[in-house]
């Protein structure tokens, strides 16, 4: 165990992308069982798998930074328990306001089951264990990040919204297709209740933990942000195909693989770069994820060869200013140290 132990810490990158890829892949059978079959019984699998990358890290973490415990147990149980009871409250509002679903004490009850993968990695911020404690720290902590987060909130929608104007005058059909009824305040509860849940249960707690949280500052200590970035892109649009397989995407296709890889660079040097500049904020690279996957929701048709222009120019402006190709100083906060 103790060899197992070494060849881990001194491979950490690798082991984390081993252990997103089992762990994700391996229960990715359940997503296609819940979207094609109804099999909502393993719908807790399918936020285990989602899970993935925060889980990874979690564990690798935990393996590789033996330490005493601190802090109390009661701490951490009551830390789980509200986010246990927010996770539930997120779920049911968007299967109740977005999908329409009926309410029922049965759902409810199930639903208390299936959160469980998103309030385990939540609470995991008040872990007894040192290094996962402060690991997920951004995760739940504002404080001097109050600028990025807005910024992350408006950042990408603007970039959509500015890509299906252009589409428009290129006389491109762009414009919403999937009409989520309401107006006014009835539209921002709609786009509210889905931007919590994609953060809740995909973006930040399932996704950015693990890719910008524990993967990303440890490649930064090995090469430039630019570099880190590539890499990362090599895996991240991958990691999805359980998610796409399941939805019906065209996954044998080569040019749906090609403009997927394209929107995915633009997005990761982007997230990379909110990551680096909000020193190291896992809860600044969610939000931004959220907000973009919210957006595609209401841009269905969006033209993504026009965005991916629009996108792509952003992040080489972002590259350039805060010259991405150059390595970042050891003692940086979303640099990693043992």
């Amino acid at each position: 165990m103790n060899r197992l132990t070494a060849l881990i810490k001194g491979h950490q990158v690798i082991a984390f992308f081993i252990l997103t890829f089992a762990i994700t892949w391996g229960l990715g059978f359940s997503y296609d069982a819940v979207i094609r079959k109804g099999s909502f019984l393993l719908a807790p699998l399918v936020f285990a798998a989602t899970c993935g990358p925060a889980l990874a890290g979690i564990i690798i973490t935990t393996i590789t930074r033996a330490q005493p415990r601190e802090g109390t147990k009661r701490a951490y149980w009551i830390a789980f328990l509200v986010a246990w009871g927010v996770s539930t409250l997120v779920f049911l509002a968007n299967n109740i306001v977005i999908n329409h679903a009926p309410f029922s004490p049965i759902i409810a009850g199930f639903t208390l089951v299936s959160v469980l993968p998103v309030a385990f990695v939540i609470s995991m911020t008040y872990s007894r264990i040192p290094a996962v404690k402060r690991y997920l720290a951004s995760l739940v902590q504002l404080r001097g990040v109050w600028g990025w987060v807005l910024l992350s909130l408006v950042l990408f929608p603007a970039l959509v919204l500015l890509a299906n104007l252009v589409g428009d005058l290129l006389g491109k059909q762009s414009i919403a297709a999937r009409p989520f009824a309401g107006t006014g305040l009835a539209l921002i509860g709609l786009v509210a209740v889905k931007f919590f849940y994609q953060l809740f249960f995909f973006n930040a707690t399932g996704e950015e933990v693990g890719w910008r949280g524990f993967a990303l500052p440890r490649m930064q200590s090995l090469t430039s942000p630019l570099v880190a970035c590539l890499l990362l892109n090599v895996f991240w649009p991958l990691w999805h195909l359980f998610l796409w397989k399941a939805e019906g995407k065209p996954v044998y296709s080569l040019e749906y693989w090609g403009q997927t890889y394209l929107t995915h660079l633009s997005a990761t040097v982007t997230l990379g770069w909110l990551y680096n500049r909000s020193k190291g904020s896992i809860l600044v690279a969610g939000i931004a994820h959220a907000a973009a996957n919210t957006t595609f929701a209401f841009f269905p048709n969006l033209d993504y060869a026009v965005y991916n222009w629009i996108v792509g120019g952003a992040a080489l402006v972002m590259i350039v200013v805060d010259r991405m190709w150059k390595k970042l100083p050891s003692d940086h906060p979303a640099v990693y140290r043992e």
